[in-house]
């Protein structure tokens, strides 16, 4: 018993640094528009050109940007887009996706509008500004709807 009371210090000390450590992990640290990748900021300066840049933060795998309008745009290390997030009732700009997404928004959801666009595993989905969640594929092919 005495041996274990010594050691159960040590033990949770382990913990402690354990518990620690993994909650570092989702740090977002504020970050200059600069230290953006230049994609990132081509991105921005093309589909967003009079907005202001309120905030970067970067954690060890993305940047995260919340523009003056609303809009939040979730770039990759790379400065590649994965999430393009629109206030309730906006849409947010396009040609940066297949056109064919477009298309089928216009013609089959009632040209609702996209409010929010991700990229996933099949391709991407989107959801209009009615809140209808569609999958397409990485071409903009109609995949299904999200339950």
């Amino acid at each position: 018993m005495k041996k274990f009371l010594k050691f159960l210090p040590v033990l949770l000390a382990g913990i402690l640094a354990i518990s620690l450590w993994s909650c570092d992990d989702d740090k977002d640290e504020p970050v200059a528009y600069d230290e953006l990748p230049a994609a990132a900021q081509t991105f921005l300066t093309t589909y967003y050109p009079s907005v202001k840049t309120v905030s970067v933060t970067k954690d060890k795998d993305e940047f995260d940007v919340v523009l003056a309008n609303g809009h939040k745009v979730d770039f990759n290390k790379q400065g590649e887009w994965h999430d393009v997030d629109a206030p309730m009732g906006q849409t947010i700009p396009t040609g940066f996706y297949p056109s064919a997404i477009d298309d089928y928004v216009a013609n089959m959801a009632n040209n609702a509008g996209i409010n929010e666009i991700s990229k996933i595993r099949e391709g991407y989905e989107v959801e209009t500004l009615t809140g209808l969640e569609i999958h397409f594929s990485s071409e903009g092919n109609f995949i299904g709807y999200d339950n």
